[in-house]
């Protein structure tokens, strides 16, 4: 079992998507679709991403994902909520 960011657990390998596993001792955090800061958060690190110069391709998928998750948090206003 791994724990992730304190709430979260997996019993699981958590590799990236080419198969690099991610170390052990590396501390992993959990964001939520639930969470209604999300999208600003997300938002932030893109800019952030951005302003660091950060390869095209990281920056350019945070778009899409800041867009599901707004869709999704649009589609069950009654699931986001502050994180607790």
């Amino acid at each position: 079992m791994r724990q992730i960011d304190g709430k979260y657990k997996t019993d699981g390998n958590i590799t990236k998507l080419d198969g690099t596993p991610i170390p052990g001792d590396e501390p992993l955090v959990l964001f939520r679709a639930k969470d209604k800061l999300l999208p600003q958060l997300l938002e932030d690190y893109k800019k952030l991403c951005q302003d660091t110069g950060c390869q095209a391709q990281q920056v350019e998928s945070l778009g899409p994902l800041i867009q599901q998750v707004k869709d999704w948090q649009a589609a069950n206003q009654d699931k986001v909520r502050l994180p607790d």
